[in-house]
């Protein structure tokens, strides 16, 4: 490592270290505020959890969500797949400001568990860096379950970087919870390599029937119409994929997003690349087709940030420092949330031009 090289790994740690230790202190002095806040956080998982014992096919049902999360503003409703019940039903029985603690640390714990398994691969990656992305203080303001479905990635990385393909596919599928996040990434691994589906196909008709199965047939119905209602009430300026930066720019015009997305998914699977850097740009172009992705869903982006700091590109090398700048004034204003998307274009943009590069072996 050159004496430049060094001072810029130096200022990085100095910078991770100091974010980190911000958003710590500002989650510690607020924490018991958000455990009834954002309609659509973990007030709203907590609910589906106290429903779940109370009726569990009626899960979905607006009515019984209204009554258990009075405060949900006609927003905050559970639409998650239920096998995910199997975390948030014994949550249900601490009190609400617990059970927050309870959930925060375990996203918490998920995220250094990701952080240690990136580590043991990229040298150079701070044990540190979840800790001092914004990203992970909304995922915990909110209460979402990021910290879970980022271990889930971490983990079928870190067994596609090693050629087990069927297990990253298995492992990808109990990601399913939040599908859009995981469906578009299967796909663009898929196109080369196919025993990720096989593994994937595997263990999600399972997955799925046993949600079938939890909820009964009303419950599904109840889920599509929940589901359909909720996306009716999106904004795009708080979403960071390319459905957010093209309704700023242009309107909401969803056929030329579902066009776009197309053209992204296909270009990230079409390059030519090694494993890890194919995985990396798989999971930019996820969060940029992905329906729904907001500023929390961006903590995926941990495993390309990995790559990335290590590439020898200068297009690359410096992107995860970017994107600890840029993400962080978006926590004062989700309502410039877009504007990461517009990041994550260039990022998408540089990852393929220097995914190219990169042998097939590696």
């Amino acid at each position: 490592m050159s004496r430049s090289e060094a001072r810029s790994v130096g200022a990085s740690s100095a910078l991770v270290g100091f974010l980190a230790f911000v958003y710590l202190a500002i989650f510690v002095f607020v924490f018991r505020h958000y455990a009834y806040a954002e309609p659509g956080g973990f007030p709203a998982f907590y609910t589906a959890g106290k429903l779940a014992g109370y009726d569990l096919s009626g899960l979905y049902n607006r009515h019984l969500q209204d009554i258990f999360h009075p405060g949900n503003l006609g927003t905050g409703y559970f639409f998650h797949l239920p096998y995910e019940l199997v975390v948030l039903w014994p949550l249900s029985y601490l009190p609400q400001v617990a059970a927050y603690v309870a959930w925060s640390i375990l996203n918490l714990g998920c995220l250094l568990g990701a952080a240690a398994i990136l580590r043991r691969r990229f040298k150079t990656f701070h044990l540190l860096m979840p800790f001092a992305f914004a990203p992970t203080l909304s995922l915990l303001l909110n209460g979402q379950d990021l910290g879970i479905l980022t271990l889930v990635i971490v983990l079928a990385f870190d067994r596609f970087s090693e050629r087990q393909d069927l297990q990253a596919g298995a492992i990808l599928a109990l990601g399913l919870f939040k599908f859009p996040l995981i469906v578009p990434l299967v796909a663009i691994l898929a196109f080369r390599y196919w025993r990720v589906v096989a593994g994937f196909v595997a263990v999600a008709v399972p997955l799925v029937l046993v949600s079938a199965l939890m909820v009964g047939r009303r419950g599904m119905q109840e889920y599509v119409q929940l589901a359909h209602g909720t996306d009716a009430k999106e904004d795009p300026a708080i979403l960071v994929n390319l459905r957010g930066a093209l309704g700023m720019l242009f309107g909401n015009h969803i056929a030329i997003v579902i066009a776009l997305s197309v053209v992204v998914v296909g270009l990230a699977a079409l390059v030519r690349s090694g494993r890890v850097p194919a995985f990396s740009i798989g999971v930019v172009a996820t969060l940029l087709v992905s329906w729904h992705a907001h500023v929390y869903d961006v903590v995926l982006l941990l495993v390309p940030m990995a790559w990335m700091q290590e590439s020898g590109s200068k297009w690359l090398r410096y992107v995860p420092v970017g994107l600890l700048l840029v993400t962080a004034p978006v926590l004062l204003s989700y309502a410039h949330a877009y504007l990461v998307g517009f990041v994550l274009c260039r990022a998408l943009a540089a990852s393929l031009y220097c995914g190219r590069s990169q042998t097939p072996a590696i």
